[in-house]
């Protein structure tokens, strides 16, 4: 562990907020800007409350806070590492497969399939997707769980059309990389994707995937892929927890139903 790390965490003896507050916010604002980093390992709550010339049930309290808003981790007896991974800068600012992204974060990425089935596009929905619309267009629809370390990640639906993708629905499994296989048993490569995001709320449904809460700020990022013939291949949109702060709209209610459930 790196000696300096201590420095970084601070307290002000003249305010009126609780150490314990203070070292949970210093310690989770050296996370999202990333000071301290995915895996990086911490100080021992003894170790901070000595440092901090503190009794260490404040540091403990801090602690606690932090893991159960996932930011760290206990790995042992008194071992701390950070939970918290910035997804973003891999996916949604560089044009790279989620697979690979997970990959790029030190993390074992693995695919659950949550659904797969033909279905039939209204001639609006092949507009709105970007697709040339035709009566009774058949496309392989499959909704996918991308997971690093067995955490949930992000969940991500993708459209194929069947005209391009003949046999798709037989032999695609759904827990292999899609781009991969696509190339592998088509030869289409995804050469270029048109990607936009926004901060949305999560549905009770999304959230249970995600293992969130509902309403929980989250971005949604739809995308198109265009392959070597810059031809649209795949229409897809994902939701994953946000990296960010987002507003919310939340009542009451449902935050004394969220605490209370957990």
């Amino acid at each position: 562990m790196q000696s300096n790390l201590f420095v970084h965490i601070t307290i002000d003896r003249r305010s009126t907020v609780d150490y314990n507050e203070q070292i949970k916010e210093s310690i989770k604002a050296l996370i999202l800007d990333q000071t301290f980093y995915y895996k990086t390992l911490l100080p021992s709550p003894k170790m901070i409350a000595i440092h901090l010339n503190i009794d260490y049930k404040y540091a403990k309290l801090a602690y606690d806070q932090l893991i159960q808003e996932r930011y760290i981790r206990k790995i042992e007896d008194d071992q701390y590492e950070v939970s918290y991974f910035e997804l973003t800068n891999y996916f949604f600012d560089r044009n790279v497969a989620i697979y690979d992204a997970i990959i790029a974060l030190g993390l074992t990425p693995s695919i659950k399939c949550v659904e797969k089935k033909v279905v039939t596009l209204s001639i609006d929905e092949q507009k709105y997707m970007g697709f040339n619309p035709k009566e009774n267009s058949k496309y392989f629809y499959i909704n996918r769980l991308y997971l690093g370390n067995m955490q949930p990640i992000m969940i991500l639906e993708n459209y194929l059309p069947m005209t391009i993708f003949p046999e798709i629905d037989q032999n695609f499994v759904g827990d292999e990389p899609l781009n991969a296989y696509l190339d592998q048993h088509y030869n289409i490569k995804a050469k270029l994707s048109h990607r936009t995001t926004q901060a949305v709320n999560l549905t009770s449904a999304l959230a249970k995937y995600l293992n969130e809460r509902k309403n929980a700020a989250s971005i949604c990022s739809t995308n198109r892929v265009y392959d070597q013939n810059q031809v649209l291949i795949d229409f897809g949109r994902s939701h994953t927890i946000s990296s960010y702060y987002f507003q919310a709209l939340i009542s009451k209610e449902e935050i004394s139903e969220y605490y209370i459930s957990r």
